[in-house]
């Protein structure tokens, strides 16, 4: 369900991120006696979290998150050229990496279990105590850009599920990008993660295997 991402260039730059910082993943399950969870996808090249939409709903009217209606919302934040591009070229991906314009973040929608979205992707499940969640949901709030009347800005369709791309805020950087986004969405969660040492979707995947349970925020 999820199309790959990168090209031979692709491949090599991230080789050499993973050689900088190495990283393995697993499948987890849940385990009982936390309020909420949050699912981590490996895209190859970055990582997304899953949110329940009765969770994040259960928030509202604090979030200005747009909720497809569905039961499951996936959300990534990256490089607003390079993210929602359908057909993305190495000029692109150096644009992303050292002179990034602007940022996007991906909301979309699906129901049913991430493994059956994401068949053949690498999937983790961290449980947050309902303080975690919340704090993770600020966070991504937080990243998303909004007009004068306080409303989400489309940018772009979403590349799959029910959705769109939307304006985000922060700058995009090599070594600051997706899946650090994700990370410190993590850590303000209560998880135990070394931030700059999740570039590569491998290493937060193993970072946050390490992690397990996460303690309330503080």
């Amino acid at each position: 369900m999820c199309r790959g991402r990168l090209g031979p260039w692709g491949l090599a730059l991230a080789a050499l991120l993973a050689w900088l910082h190495p990283g393995a993943s697993a499948d987890s399950g849940a385990a009982p006696g936390f309020a909420t969870t949050v699912g981590l996808v490996s895209h190859g090249w970055h990582v997304g979290l899953v949110l329940r939409r009765d969770d994040l709903l259960a928030l509202s009217p604090l979030l200005r998150l747009p909720v497809p209606p569905r039961e499951h919302v996936e959300i990534g934040w990256g490089d607003g050229e390079f993210y929602p591009a359908s057909d993305p070229t190495v000029a692109m991906a150096l644009r992303a990496a050292f002179r990034s314009r602007s940022s996007v973040m991906q909301v979309v929608g699906f129901d049913g279990p991430a493994t059956a979205m994401f068949s053949g992707q690498r999937i983790l499940t961290l449980e947050l105590t309902p303080a975690g969640f919340a704090a993770l949901a600020r966070h991504v709030d937080e990243s998303l850009e909004v007009d004068r009347y306080g409303r989400p800005v489309v940018v772009a369709p979403p590349l799959y599920g029910s959705g769109a791309f939307y304006l985000a805020r922060g700058r995009y950087r090599l070594l600051d990008n997706s899946n650090t986004w994700a990370a410190r969405a993590l850590s303000v969660a209560g998880c135990r993660m070394d931030v700059e040492a999740t570039i590569t979707a491998g290493a937060l995947l193993q970072q946050a295997e390490r992690a397990g349970r996460c303690s309330d925020p503080g």
